[in-house]
């Protein structure tokens, strides 16, 4: 018997549900966005939406079965920044490849490509992404996330 593989948009509804599912267990508010992935022409929801002690995260949630570059518009990055700046908030890219560990990188650490879209490198992520766990910890104060962050 043969079996079509899943459509990308449900792996990503479930990888979004499971990233919100880790969140709830670490101690912090989440949820997925309402029309996460839909294509909306004036209003970017966030994917994923996490909250811990007045900290805000706006998240753009992206899974691959295998490292492999991810390129995401930057109109529709520059739409959820608003987003998270109204929000007092911080966008982050959340990237996940196959079994690792989510990560989540910084947009302003990402290349621009020439076709208007930012290019997520997985070396970038490896290299400059915050893993979940540590994420977790610096969020909650133990240490400091800003030096993950780009400078502004």
């Amino acid at each position: 018997m043969y079996f079509l593989p899943e459509p990308r948009s449900k792996k990503g509804f479930q990888k979004e549900r499971d990233l919100v599912l880790r969140f709830w267990k670490a101690g912090f508010a989440a949820v997925r966005g309402p029309a996460s992935g839909a294509r909306a022409k004036r209003i970017v929801y966030p994917d994923v939406l996490a909250i811990y002690n007045g900290s805000v995260f706006v998240f753009e949630v992206k899974y691959r079965a295998k490292p492999e570059t991810i390129y995401i518009e930057k109109s529709k990055l520059e739409r959820l920044e608003e987003f998270a700046r109204r929000a007092g908030g911080k966008l982050l890219i959340a990237v996940k490849y196959g079994g690792e560990e989510w990560r989540f990188v910084d947009p302003g650490l990402c290349p621009e490509t020439n076709g208007g879209k930012i290019r997520v490198d997985p070396r970038i992520v490896a290299e400059k992404g915050i893993p979940f766990s540590q994420f977790v910890n610096e969020v909650k104060g133990q240490t400091r996330i800003t030096r993950f962050m780009r400078k502004t």
